[in-house]
């Protein structure tokens, strides 16, 4: 059991999906993470970042045009999912206590991020995570509008995605020799992905959330 649990950090850093799963496991990673509330801790964005970086390689070859649209489409596939579990099961799992996979802190830290910035959230939110999991969720809770809600997550997914894979791409394509010290990039880029969302949780735990 110890080994197992020593394990689990390996299994989900991005190098090893991309390794050992390519495009197809890459793409079910993203759809899990933004349409199961379960998948809020998957590296989202710096598997996005070093699929860019890795495009084109053996490991993940197919084309940037393809890798875009591919996570683009699981990414706003599992926006529409996630909408309707809140607004068939939103209320039943208020109702539920707290558990390790589910709080209901996490759904009203996405909600009060909604509450300041309507549907543009739905775009900034796709790169806080934990809110990117939880905002479509709460979203059909409150039954928001399904077609601005559609608009807003297709815009959501393409920039999300293409902002991050291209950021990567357009990095190893201008300095190569990064490629070698990837471990050091997902790292900064978790770091920073991970300010806006203790900056949401702070401000909750005050009661001052924006």
């Amino acid at each position: 059991m110890h080994e197992i649990l020593l394990s689990i950090p390996e299994l989900l850093s991005p190098e090893f999906i991309i390794n050992r799963g390519g495009l197809i496991l890459l793409l079910a990673i993203i759809f899990t993470e933004n349409g199961v509330f379960l998948g809020f801790f998957l590296p989202g964005d710096s598997l996005l970042f070093l699929a860019g970086m890795l495009c084109g390689l053996p490991v993940l070859n197919v084309s940037i045009y393809a890798l875009v649209t591919c996570i683009a489409s699981a990414a706003f596939l599992g926006y529409i999912v996630s909408y309707f579990v809140g607004l068939k099961l939103g209320k039943w799992l208020l109702s539920r206590p707290d558990s390790l996979f589910f709080k209901s802190k996490y759904l009203n830290m996405a909600a009060s991020y909604f509450e300041k910035r309507q549907h543009g959230a739905i775009i900034i939110g796709r790169f806080i995570p934990v809110i990117r999991t939880f905002l479509p969720l709460c979203l059909g809770l409150i039954k928001s509008d399904f077609r601005l809600f559609m608009i807003y997550n297709l815009l959501g997914a393409l920039i999300w995605t293409s902002s991050l894979v291209l950021s990567g791409y357009f990095l190893k394509i201008i300095f190569p020799d990064l490629i070698h010290y990837i471990e050091w990039i997902i790292l900064t880029l978790l770091a920073i992905t991970s300010i806006p969302l203790i900056r949401q949780l702070l401000k909750l735990k005050r009661g001052d959330a924006s």
